[in-house]
């Protein structure tokens, strides 16, 4: 089951006595994943109960101060934690020289192995794939280099064990192949193929966008999401200045949920100027009904999909 927690909602470099900077803390399965990190995203971690020796992975969405000033602080108190296990961060070009520069001219040595691996502008792709997750990138369009992030629970397929038995499979060296392969041949020379016996179940999947105005690469990487998380800077009352400066509105980031069909959107990355959102979420929810504003520091889960034991191709009881 994917959980996450949005850390900060803030727009523009300076957090707010409500708002923090940018940062969603996100955990599959006791891995736990960091996308953005802002100023002070050290001390919104603790007071969202993860340690960060905890994190294996962070995602940088671009190289603006409220998305990624938090980043060099947050590895120099692993170093002092004496971390010993290696990390990933991941983000668009130039987070290499930021981080190690920093570090050169701050003096910190590292006491973990770091991988800092900037990916290409315009390109979209998978960044890795375990045998529990999927962490998909999409290049978006804002004034520097932006990414968006899709990461998927992978669920294994739901077998029919019925079926599975009348076709002589037992649990073992055969049904493994089975899984691994997506058939097996038998002894007697029949051949078995994963989606006679077997039934896929739905990818549980959270889509965090950086900053962007909208485009077919923001529809495309959160098609059929579950969950959403989208920047809405500014209302449309403000639209020519979200166009001036390719971010979203409120109205921007309902019709990408719309086109996208995904199952919930919820805004964040709200400028300073609003002291109340509602007008936001109204704006919104006219566009996508199912639109909530995201709360610092509450976490919440996509459910697991009830999992289905028949067969597509035999009906259901």
């Amino acid at each position: 089951m994917i959980h996450f927690c949005v850390l900060g909602t803030a727009a523009g470099g300076a957090p707010t006595l409500e708002r923090a900077p940018a940062a969603v803390v996100v955990r599959i399965e006791g891995e736990v994943f960091l996308f953005d990190c802002g100023e002070g995203t050290q001390r919104q971690l603790i007071r969202a109960g993860i340690s960060r020796r905890k994190l294996g992975l962070i995602a940088i969405t671009h190289l603006h101060g409220d998305h990624v000033l938090g980043l060099v602080p947050l590895l120099a108190s692993m170093s002092s934690d004496r971390r010993r296990e290696p990390l990933l961060v991941i983000g668009p070009p130039g987070l290499g020289e930021l981080v190690w520069t920093t570090l050169r001219l701050i003096d910190v040595q590292l006491s973990f192995e770091l991988e800092v691996r900037e990916l290409a502008p315009k390109t979209a792709g998978t960044v890795l794939e375990t045998g529990r997750w999927t962490l998909r990138y999409a290049a978006v369009e804002h004034t520097v280099p932006s990414f968006s992030f899709r990461l998927e629970e992978r669920r294994p397929p739901v077998f029919d064990m019925e079926r599975v038995r009348a076709l002589g499979l037992r649990p073992g060296r055969l049904l493994g192949e089975l899984k691994r392969h997506g058939e097996v041949t038998l002894p007697d020379g029949r051949v078995v193929r994963l989606h006679e016996v077997a039934h896929h179940q739905p990818q549980p999947s959270l889509v965090y966008c950086g900053d962007t105005q909208p485009c077919d690469a923001d529809i495309e990487l959160a098609r059929g999401a579950d969950v959403l998380l989208h920047e809405a800077t500014f209302s449309e009352e403000h639209g020519e200045l979200a166009r001036r400066t390719l971010h979203s509105t409120a109205a921007d980031a309902a019709t990408v949920a719309a086109q996208a069909g995904v199952g919930e959107l919820l805004l964040l990355h709200f400028s300073t100027r609003y002291d109340t959102l509602e007008p936001l979420l109204y704006e919104a929810r006219r566009i996508f009904p199912r639109t909530r504003l995201a709360r610092e520091l509450r976490w919440e889960a996509i459910p697991t999909p009830r999992e289905v034991v028949e067969s597509p191709s035999l009906g259901t009881a």
